[in-house]
């Protein structure tokens, strides 16, 4: 009976030190876990915003590539050290049209020290790229000119002479488009805000637009004084070289395919949209140049009057 007792106490000992040795083991499983489970939600936490960061730096960018490639570098930088990453000169390039940044932080680990691994690698891609051709949109400024009129760069006059009919030469009508109603009020707050419109769609009568009749030049000229006033404090916009999508000057306009025949209020067909600088408005005038821009809207298939959008590409 006593050895039977004696073994038994051996048996339970035996058992203590295996239990104390799978504590042990099961600590340091735990603690690797840990680690685990804590560096790699670090790791995926600062993944996720180098990736928002150099996408919000080249969507910026992109912005500005028909300004310059150089500008476009310099904008995606700021963006990005304003998002907590700074962007060497070997990280970005660009194109005609396009910018890209590949980068890679190196982020610090804490519960993997344990296991020796101090530290990691995390990287990160990005491309925008800027699409053709802009088919509708918000911010439209209700003037219209005939495609023929689009000369890129070019110096340009929006002529509203009595007369003269504006650019469109047939009676009654100076290029305008009774997009939010027939009267001067209308017209004027259009100019100065922008409505929304689209190319016309043959199979859909509502996309054709109706011109609007009567010269309204004081209303005409309150608009477009209206948004160079809006620009006084920013000296890029003041120069159609340097003027971009934050510029109130910069309109955009819809082209129309031809006003022959629009005699007094008619319907005309919009084919597409162009980016117009606002250089100064004179009596009954409005002169500029019409400039390569990048905006929002919807892009598709159609008339190309550098009018173009961004989207990143994966």
């Amino acid at each position: 009976m006593k050895k039977q007792f004696n073994a038994m106490l051996d048996l339970f000992k035996n058992q203590s030190g295996v239990a104390v040795i799978m504590v042990a083991l099961s600590i340091f499983m735990l603690t690797g876990f840990t680690a685990f489970v804590v560096d790699a939600g670090s790791l995926y936490f600062e993944k996720s915003r180098l990736q928002k960061g150099l996408d919000a730096a080249v969507l910026g960018g992109a912005q500005v590539l028909m300004v310059s490639e150089g500008e476009a570098k310099i904008v995606a930088t700021e963006i990005a050290f304003d998002n907590g990453f700074t962007i060497e000169g070997s990280e970005i390039s660009t194109g005609d049209n396009y910018i890209e940044i590949n980068k890679t932080v190196n982020k610090d680990l804490f519960f993997a020290r344990v296991l020796g691994f101090n530290n990691a690698d995390v990287s990160a891609y990005a491309r925008a790229e800027t699409i053709q051709t802009l088919t509708g949109g918000d911010g439209i400024v209700p003037v219209a000119l005939e495609q023929g009129e689009y000369v890129e760069g070019e110096p340009y006059t929006m002529n509203f002479q009595p007369g003269n009919n504006g650019n469109a030469s047939i009676s009654g009508n100076f290029g305008f488009l009774a997009m939010d109603g027939p009267g001067g009020k209308e017209l004027k707050e259009g100019i100065m805000y922008g409505s929304t419109l689209e190319t016309y769609d043959p199979s859909d009568p509502d996309t054709y637009e109706w011109t609007q009749t009567g010269l309204s030049w004081g209303n005409v000229k309150a608009g477009f004084e209206y948004r160079i006033e809006e620009d006084k404090d920013n000296p890029d916009c003041a120069s159609y070289q340097t003027a971009d999508n934050t510029c109130s000057r910069v309109i955009t306009v819809p082209m129309v395919e031809t006003y022959e025949g629009a005699n007094g209020k008619t319907m005309v067909k919009i084919i597409g949209f162009a980016a117009f600088w606002i250089e100064s408005v004179n009596q009954h005038e409005v002169s500029g140049r019409f400039i390569e821009y990048v905006r929002g809207g919807t892009f598709g298939s159609g008339e190309d009057f550098g009018v173009s959008g961004v989207k990143l590409v994966n």
